[in-house]
């Protein structure tokens, strides 16, 4: 799910689920808007000391201590956005003029603006697909047949890349009459029986019934026909909820994350209906989930607070803690791999595939896959297949962020493909 969409889920959550961190946050913001900028930085420091890989944390912190004269604290906390490998424009802050003349400030002002290095070219474009006008969220491929479907937000559909005629083509895989809101996450059963997918209203979406967390639900379709067979909505509350990516665990059933009311769901194998597996005020914007190869933990991508493990048996969860060249936040899809997860983290400037290893009572090692690349300017999530990782590099989120007066014009989407190893 996009930037777009998680600012609006973020708020949505702020009034119910309040992480230490985040509390600190909106009173350090409340502290500097009132001037007292003593108290904007205790409140910021304590943050820091909860939430270290969290950038905005950081640049805040240097703001702060530029203001109160402290310039080699300053220089600290702009060190740490150059290592975890961040790309912004420092220069130009104003909270941070008081820096501009010393000489460390313009080595990391200019390190910052360049950014990492693109990774080697072992990532690439696996193809294109033309004349697009929605938003391309998600990918998969038939092990079987090879063949490519995508879920599409806007446009309300899956589509599916005919290659039958010779050339490559998308016509609509599910039927207009299914009525189906936005699709997220797509995933295939075991048995190739049914294509799964999360859908919701959003209000990018087109249809007069376009809201933001109005409607959701994990639909199962047909893969044989793409006519819609089942419908799981969550239940109603009272509260909007939205279900973006889910996981298919080996006994069949779902694990669906919900990114407005930040709650786990489960749908049994055979099950009727979606039932809350855990919820937690610790939550803020939960995304991608994945689940290891002996079903004992899954890993969950909550964009403003990192990742959590959680074990299958306990539900406890608890947050991975990211190496010091390293940042959690702002991360989307999680797929599992041998050893560890891969992860899209579009939240950050360069968005970037990382892997994080996951080696036995030791801190994760954390390193890029796939960074920039030209056509890696909108990610979105993607499918691990053959020892790769095949992903949308543009997505077309950004199109609608602000939402334009005139649709935009169709264009070509990007599908990328690296290494898993």
């Amino acid at each position: 799910m996009h930037r777009l969409l998680t600012l609006f889920l973020i708020g949505a959550t702020a009034l119910s689920a309040a992480p230490k961190h985040a509390t600190l946050l909106r009173e350090a913001g409340a502290a500097a808007k009132a001037g007292d900028n003593a108290t904007a930085l205790a409140k910021m420091e304590e943050a820091a000391q909860l939430r270290p890989d969290y950038p905005r944390v950081q640049i805040n912190l240097a703001r702060l201590y530029a203001a109160q004269q402290r310039p080699d604290a300053a220089l600290a906390a702009l060190q740490r956005l150059a290592d975890m490998g961040l790309q912004m424009n420092v220069a130009a802050d104003p909270g941070l003029a008081a820096l501009k003349e010393l000489p460390r400030f313009q080595t990391l002002a200019q390190q910052l603006a360049v950014g990492p290095d693109a990774t080697a070219a072992s990532d690439e474009a696996s193809f294109a697909l033309t004349d697009v006008t929605g938003i391309i969220e998600s990918c998969l491929v038939d092990p079987e047949t090879l063949v490519w479907y995508f879920g599409d937000v806007r446009n309300r559909c899956i589509w599916v890349r005919d290659v039958s005629s010779g050339t490559a083509q998308l016509r609509k895989f599910t039927h207009d009459d299914d009525a189906l809101d936005g699709v997220f996450k797509i995933a295939l059963s075991a048995d190739r029986k049914t294509l799964w997918a999360a859908t919701a209203t959003v209000g990018v979406m087109t249809g007069s019934d376009a809201e933001d967390g109005k409607r959701t639900a994990l639909v199962a379709i047909d893969f044989a026909t793409g006519r819609v067979r089942a419908r799981y909505p969550v239940p109603a509350d009272g509260r909007n909820h939205l279900l973006g990516d889910f996981v298919i665990a080996a006994d069949g059933s779902l694990y669906a994350t919900d990114s407005v009311s930040s709650v786990i769901w489960r749908l049994p194998a055979g099950g009727t209906a979606l039932e809350p597996w855990l919820e937690s005020d610790e939550f803020l914007s939960l995304q991608g989930i994945a689940l290891d190869s002996a079903g004992q933990h899954l890993c969950v991508a909550d964009y403003a607070n990192g990742i959590w493990r959680i074990a299958t048996d306990t539900k406890t969860p608890t947050l991975l803690t990211a190496p010091a060249n390293a940042t959690f936040f702002g991360i989307d899809g999680l797929y599992a791999v041998p050893g560890g997860i891969l992860a899209v983290q579009n939240g950050v400037n360069p968005q970037r595939v990382l892997r994080i290893d996951l080696p036995s009572g030791k801190k994760p090692l954390v390193r890029a896959v796939a960074q920039g690349r030209p056509a890696m300017t909108d990610l979105a999530l993607g499918q691990v297949f053959n020892g790769r990782f095949h992903f949308v590099g543009n997505s077309g989120w950004a199109l609608f962020d602000p939402p334009p007066t005139t649709p935009p014009a169709a264009r070509t989407v990007t599908i990328l493909s690296t290494a898993v190893e």
